[in-house]
């Protein structure tokens, strides 16, 4: 059986963030951290995660350590 999740480590992160807007994702800081929630939007320094509780977190990409996330839930681009 194949492997759902996907595991994007700090080198790629910013060229994998456009295909997972509004997608649920789990984003890990370097301190060990980690956030849920939607991808909201981003920018090259920093991006917006929107929780369960409808709670923006702003990020920047510099603290990121990896974004884990589940393949089968993000669509494909055609």
């Amino acid at each position: 059986m194949s492997k759902r999740l996907v595991r994007i480590s700090t080198a790629n992160i910013f060229p994998a963030l456009e295909k997972l807007i509004k997608q649920e994702i789990n984003v890990i800081l370097q301190n060990g951290n980690t956030h849920f929630g939607k991808l909201a939007s981003f920018t090259k320094e920093k991006l917006i995660l929107t929780d369960t509780r409808n709670h923006s977190h702003q990020l920047t990409l510099s603290e990121l350590y990896e974004i884990v996330y589940d393949h089968a839930v993000v669509p494909t681009l055609k």
